[in-house]
């Protein structure tokens, strides 16, 4: 039996990349996992695939011999959670974990030429979707009496200033500041909120951005990536196992006391 036994965990944006290391890695240690992701192929401001195979992904989960639900959701929509959320309580019973990992990322633009529609859907995303998530989630782990952990994936560019990335940044800051007010709002009911901070991990999503920024500057993938890694001290790319591996602690019994920290992975990015 796992350190998780017993638990079910829900993570956003779980159909690829990271999300769905990190919902492995909650399976791994015997956790019943829910994942989520956008059922849309794209919004209209990202200029890469959303949402991807969520049952191929729940049958990886299942195959550590735990349950698995999966459906998509859209974290912009308040129904669709509470939808969500209503059906892993009535099938799994509780929810113990909540890994708010759901994001966007395009625009490579200065704030001051960053139009309306790009702004406002990464607020909503990234920010807003993992508000709501977490009100919707919140009630059934008080109502469990048993506490609960909420992790909250934000980034390096919550730590930093991100030029061309602002509102991202913005975004990222935001849930920092989020994690922080309802760790102490939550930590009566011994319910701990923690965010994990990756710097360069070259996901799906980081791939495009690269190449919006080789396009714009005559670079190619690598040489963006190289200029990535160069304010990095330990010079190699974040896995999406190794964030995984900091959202298992998090939600570990060895972490019962960790409330309102920055778990922060990003190879040195950010100590200068």
């Amino acid at each position: 039996m796992g350190e998780l036994s017993g638990k079910v965990a829900i993570v956003t944006g779980a159909a690829r990349g990271q999300g769905r290391a990190m919902a492995l890695a909650l399976a791994g240690a015997g956790a019943d996992v829910a994942i989520c992701d956008v059922g849309e192929p794209a919004m209209p401001s990202v200029g890469y695939a959303l949402g991807g195979a969520l049952d191929a992904v729940a049958r990886e989960i299942e195959a550590f011999g735990v349950r698995a639900l999966h459906a998509a959701c859209d974290i912009r929509r308040q129904a669709e959670i509470d939808a969500f959320v209503g059906r892993v309580l009535g099938e799994l019973g509780r929810i113990d974990i909540l890994v708010n990992n759901a994001g966007i990322l395009t625009g490579n633009t200065p704030m001051h030429l960053l139009d309306d529609e790009t702004f406002e859907t990464t607020i909503a995303v990234n920010l807003t979707g993992s508000w709501r998530m977490s009100r919707a989630v919140v009630p059934a782990m008080i109502a469990g009496g048993n506490g609960g952990r909420i992790i909250n994936i934000a980034s390096v560019a919550g730590l930093i200033g991100t030029p061309g990335f602002g509102h991202y940044s913005a975004t990222k800051h935001g849930l920092i500041g989020m994690t922080k007010t309802m760790a102490a709002e939550l930590g009566a009911y011994g319910i701990t909120v923690n965010a994990v901070c990756p710097g360069f991990l070259p996901t799906r999503m980081v791939e495009h951005t690269a190449s919006e920024i080789g396009a714009r500057a005559g670079l190619t993938q690598d040489e963006v990536y190289a200029q990535y890694l160069s304010v990095a001290h330990v010079k190699e790319p974040i896995q999406p196992e190794q964030t995984a591996a900091s959202v298992l602690y998090l939600a570990s019994e060895a972490a019962r006391v960790v409330t309102g920290s920055n778990l922060v992975i990003d190879a040195g990015w950010s100590a200068t």
